[in-house]
């Protein structure tokens, strides 16, 4: 509901609430200064005035208000995108709360760091609850600063990952590669590295050296469903349907539960023509997950290839017209209008599914030929151009080992 405010106003609510009681007494110590006070004025207690206090509060709002300036920089995205950001922020509160107890222990008072308590302990008067409290304060700063530490290992050790920004995939697979050249890896190990490198390829659209990683890693581990699935996706993308659906069967055999093999497999079932099983496998998929945006939706479409029209509508029925499948019941409906030579009513199902996604390459296709039937030459053309346009080599799926 509030996504169209932006990050660095949240920031800013932050900092405002933050800087507002130091804010307030700045204000307040200056509006009172003695020096100021007209002669014949009542008399007021001005013990609360204090020098210490009032540069100090000025030292935070000026660290405040440079704060708040900098998260408009672009220095500030780039620092909030790197691995220094989280252990920093976790270091910052931890710091906060050990100053905090410090300066408790040193004065005798001290207040929990405990949202919705506010009571105030005395080491004189009360020694049990303020050495708790001060016990506490303590605690949950080393808590911090001890978590920012681990943060910050984590983030800097040196990592094979493809969960990264697109320009920072070339130096991942280096970085891959350097930790494969390692001797001291266990079997166990190099398979991982090597199912990571394989999804950095994957990414990069390195295809084949994909899936030579896939392979090579699966010939370490061959029980990884993950690395099968992704190895599958290589195959299909590579017009290997027959390979993919092998790996799609073995990890699925390994792995049941695993949705996603189970709409990849119904998929090539499709492509190849082996509409049964896709049927099978969608129905699988709906069995599993009845709220699945396109187990219904593909399931019609391969009633749709085989003339079982009243079916096809049945499936395609239940799918709402906001569901993400919405897209597959218009493909689903055109190649029903073609069954019964309605081309005219196929257009329109096919320029609707379009309309939703214009790099819809089966729309595409599926159009391009209907008007090379009817002899629209110009039309089938320029819908084959678009076809080879989105067919450059872009970013494909990969599923990552858990």
């Amino acid at each position: 509901m509030l996504d169209f405010l932006s990050p660095q106003f949240w920031i800013l609510a932050a900092l405002a609430i933050f800087g507002w009681a130091h804010a307030h007494y700045v204000w307040m110590h200056i509006a009172h200064d003695p020096s100021r006070r007209e002669i014949t004025a009542p008399p007021e207690d001005l013990s609360w005035r204090s020098d210490n206090l009032f540069y100090r509060s000025l030292a935070i709002l000026a660290g405040v208000v440079s704060l708040a300036v900098f998260i408009f920089t672009p220095h500030a995205s780039e620092f909030a995108q790197s691995d220094f950001f989280v252990p920093a922020l976790l270091g910052l509160v931890g710091s906060a709360a050990v100053g905090r107890a410090l300066a408790d222990w040193r004065s005798g008072t001290t207040e929990p760091l405990i949202r919705g308590v506010s009571a105030t302990y005395n080491k004189a008067s009360q020694p049990l609850k303020y050495w708790a409290s001060l016990a506490w304060n303590a605690s949950v700063g080393i808590a911090f600063l001890a978590t920012s530490l681990f943060v910050f290992d984590d983030h800097t050790r040196q990592r094979c990952d493809d969960d990264v920004g697109e320009q920072a995939l070339s130096e991942m697979l280096e970085t891959c590669s350097l930790m494969l050249a390692e001797n001291n890896l266990d079997q166990d190990g190099r398979a991982e590295l090597l199912a990571a490198r394989g999804r950095v390829n994957h990414r990069l659209q390195e295809s084949m050296s994909a899936l030579d990683d896939y392979s090579a890693a699966l010939e370490l581990e061959p029980q990884d469903s993950y690395t099968l699935y992704n190895r599958a996706l290589i195959h299909s993308r590579l017009g290997n349907l027959p390979s993919a659906i092998d790996d799609l069967n073995a990890s699925l055999a390994i792995n049941p539960d695993f949705d996603d093999a189970y709409i990849e497999r119904g998929n090539a079932f499709l492509d190849t023509g082996q509409f049964e099983k896709a049927i099978g496998d969608f129905t699988t998929l709906f069995e599993r997950d009845p709220d699945h945006p396109y187990a219904l939706a593909n399931r019609g479409i391969a009633h749709a290839w085989m003339g079982n029209a009243d079916v096809a509508e049945k499936d395609f029925s239940r799918v709402a017209k906001d569901s993400p499948g919405w897209i597959v019941v218009l493909r689903g409906r055109a190649i029903l209008a073609t069954n019964r030579d309605d081309d005219e009513s196929a257009i329109e199902f096919l320029n609707d599914a379009l309309a939703i996604q214009s790099d819809d390459t089966f729309s595409l296709h599926m159009r391009a030929e209907i008007y090379w039937e009817n002899g629209q030459r110009d039309l089938a053309a320029r819908d084959d151009d678009l076809i080879m346009e989105i067919e450059k080599p872009r970013l494909v799926r990969v599923t990552e080992s858990p």
